[in-house]
């Protein structure tokens, strides 16, 4: 066998084995990715579609945890314990700065929630009204109908 047709050889087989050992860790990492989800339990909110989570890294449960707070809907409790946990986690102070950062996270998680409720409910209400206006031209038409429906017996 000659130098160049073994170089060739040896380039092609090794080039498949890099080839197949790519693609054996990629189906590793994919395996390892869902797994680790469905360990944190965030498979529940990449499954409802919660694109506020997924664009801000937390969830209000999570958010609700690092601020210790009960309802995420308390607004005078959610205030106090951020400022606490705020000025307690201050670097300046011999805090935490990622700590900091984690309860700042947290607290724009939760009004981002409630930007979230606030908008489904101003959704909800005009759904009711164009309903309740939609049923109002129904029950017009329906007496414009039975009006027209008289003048024309009238006419016989």
């Amino acid at each position: 066998m000659s130098a160049p047709k073994a170089i060739i050889q040896m380039l092609t087989t090794s080039t498949r084995i890099v080839y197949r050992a790519f693609g054996d860790a990629y189906k590793q990492a994919l395996s390892n990715s869902a797994a680790a989800q469905a360990a944190a339990g965030n498979t529940k909110a990449v499954a409802e579609g919660d694109r506020m989570s997924q664009a801000s890294g937390i969830t209000v449960d999570e958010s609700t945890k690092i601020l210790n707070i009960e309802d995420p809907n308390n607004k005078d409790e959610l205030s106090k314990k951020f400022e606490h946990l705020f000025n307690a986690n201050d670097p300046k102070k011999g805090g935490s700065l990622y700590l900091q950062a984690k309860v700042i996270r947290a607290r724009e998680r939760i009004e981002m929630h409630w930007a979230q409720e606030k908008l489904k409910a101003e959704q909800e209400e005009l759904m009711a009204k164009q309903e309740e206006q939609h049923t109002e031209s129904e029950a017009f038409e329906d007496k414009k109908a039975d009006s027209s429906g008289k003048e024309s017996d009238k006419q016989k």
